[in-house]
């Protein structure tokens, strides 16, 4: 087998307007809008809106509740399901990449999904109009 077509994402900060952060080890939690993308290494919970940048799931990062994203949604980590057994929400009007270590109980909808081999949903996955 050729794995010479091996694809990566990069993610870089500057390029992507992210401009805030969760950092690896910080657990937050309730309602949390951001203008400008987001890099989530720590643990989240609860509502998350984010305008004006991409939504970034880092491998050591959590999340757990209702994510919107005006833009795209980069899921490496682990969405866990809500605290009352349904599946977490996520919402991303650009695409939604599903990499080899996303594990998600989660609905995701999306304008569009990029799909790596490995990545675990556990939820409906759903396109919508990207506008």
């Amino acid at each position: 087998m050729n794995n010479t077509n091996q694809e990566s994402i990069v993610i870089d900060p500057v390029a992507m307007k992210i401009i805030n952060r969760i950092a690896a080890g910080s657990r937050s939690e309730g309602v949390l809008e951001c203008q400008g993308g987001v890099m989530v290494e720590g643990s989240f919970v609860g509502t998350l809106v984010v305008k004006g940048g991409p939504l970034v799931l880092m491998p050591v990062g959590v999340i757990r509740g209702v994510m919107t994203c005006d833009g795209d949604a980069y899921l490496f980590g682990t969405i866990e399901e809500q605290t009352n057994g349904e599946p977490s929400e996520l919402e991303a009007h650009g695409a939604v990449f599903l990499t080899e270590t996303v594990n998600a109980k989660a609905n995701i909808t999306a304008g569009a999904f990029k799909t790596y081999e490995g990545s675990q949903v556990d939820g409906r996955i759903k396109t919508i109009k990207r506008g």
